[in-house]
């Protein structure tokens, strides 16, 4: 960083300086009215004053956009630093570049590798723009997908290679005609890039790129945080073996999203048992279980509606909530998901028989709020379903 000098004190020397210059200008002049020369001497002086008065004026704006823009800096790092959101991110960097970078637009196309997808966030730097988002496939952040390299692209970096990749789709989107991008990259692996965008062609200067290098390495360092803890989180709420929501999910789902459901949305839970699963896994080894809980659980995922949820309950058994389900619904839903289970060919799984689960059936009534009561009731109905010989479906009553 280049040493500052204070605005003001340069401000009171360019005065005097030019003050002096100006009376001594005068006195001559007035010595000698007649005398073209001092004249020219006089009318120099003021041109001269006003071209330092100028410079000046430039010099002060000058600093104070750079002490603005230092500031938006320091507040871009605070942001980023306090926050493990990516989402919290990326608005806390696009709000300061938008008042610091010298652009019509400021766009942040970032992975997000929950959903598998590139999120795009464009900001335009004029009051009252609404913010627009967008979303590539995750494939763009793919090197073998890259266009064949020409000429222009000799000498370019993959990575850099990538973000303008990512720049060439969203200025096809956005009608973005000059832009300036940087790579988002953490430990060799790009997440993204940052980009600024001119309506009108201006070379982008040295100071320009400065900017933005500094940016894009910040975010990205931010970013790689915020990924490795929204990862963690999600493995935390989802099982590894079936890549269904687990246990914990599930009871965080029931604490808070379920009690405020609206008046009329009737709750339903499928409790499913999976039959002789443990004469299964001493008979075919644990690797054979494994496949067959995957199994079943691609199976009840396919079963049931999106807005409803199949949870791993914990060993062979599995839970599903159901929305807006009377009794008949929920009866139809579980019997699809067993017979659907039970047709699952026996050889590909490595077993001799099909397997077969027993479901128990509960769906309360509209004023019920103890879900948990629901869970027990369900839970007695699959007792009921073993103890009737199993694959079947039970409803409580």
């Amino acid at each position: 960083m280049e040493d500052k000098l204070n605005p003001r004190l340069v401000g009171r020397v360019v005065n005097v300086c030019v003050a002096a210059l100006v009376l001594l200008a005068l006195a001559a002049w007035l010595r000698a009215p007649s005398d073209l020369l001092s004249l020219a001497v006089v009318i120099a002086a003021l041109v001269l004053a006003g071209v330092l008065a100028a410079q000046f004026a430039l010099s002060r704006r000058l600093s104070s956009r750079r002490a603005e823009r230092d500031a938006g800096l320091t507040r871009m790092l605070q942001g980023m630093s306090r926050s493990a959101s990516s989402d919290a991110i990326v608005d806390t960097i696009i709000d300061e570049l938008r008042r610091a970078a010298d652009a019509d637009h400021v766009l942040v196309a970032r992975l997000r590798p929950t959903e598998r997808v590139v999120e795009a966030t464009l900001v335009s730097t004029r009051a009252r723009v609404p913010v627009s988002r967008t979303v590539l496939p995750m494939n763009v952040l793919d090197p073998s997908r890259l266009p064949t390299t020409d000429e222009s692209s000799v000498g370019v970096s993959t990575e850099q290679r990538i973000a303008d990749e990512i720049a060439r789709r969203l200025s096809g989107s956005y009608a973005l005609p000059h832009t300036l991008s940087l790579p988002l990259v953490s430990q060799g692996r790009v997440l993204g890039a940052l980009i600024g965008s001119r309506r009108q062609e201006r070379e982008w200067t040295p100071a320009d790129l400065e900017l933005l290098t500094w940016a894009a390495a910040e975010l990205s360092a931010a970013l790689a945080r915020a990924f490795a803890f929204e990862v963690a989180e999600n493995q935390a709420y989802v099982d590894a073996l079936t890549g269904l929501p687990n246990r914990r999910y599930l009871e965080e789902l029931l604490d808070t999203v379920i009690p405020r459901r609206r008046t009329g949305d009737r709750l339903g839970i499928l409790m499913i048992d999976l039959d002789h699963f443990k004469h299964l896994n001493d008979r075919f080894g644990h690797a054979t279980g494994d496949r067959v809980l995957r199994a079943v659980a691609e199976t009840i995922s396919a079963a049931v509606r999106l807005e409803d949820t199949p949870a791993r309950y914990g060993g062979e058994e599995f839970v599903v909530v159901l929305r807006r389900a009377s009794g008949d619904q929920a009866a139809d839903v579980a019997e699809r998901i067993r017979a659907e289970i039970e047709s699952i060919p026996p050889v590909e799984l490595s077993l001799t028989e099909r397997i077969t689960v027993s479901i128990g059936v509960a769906v309360a009534d509209e004023q019920a709020t103890d879900v948990r009561a629901l869970i027990e009731t369900a839970d007695s109905a699959l007792y009921r379903a073993k103890k009737q010989g199993r694959n079947r479906v039970v409803v409580a009553t």
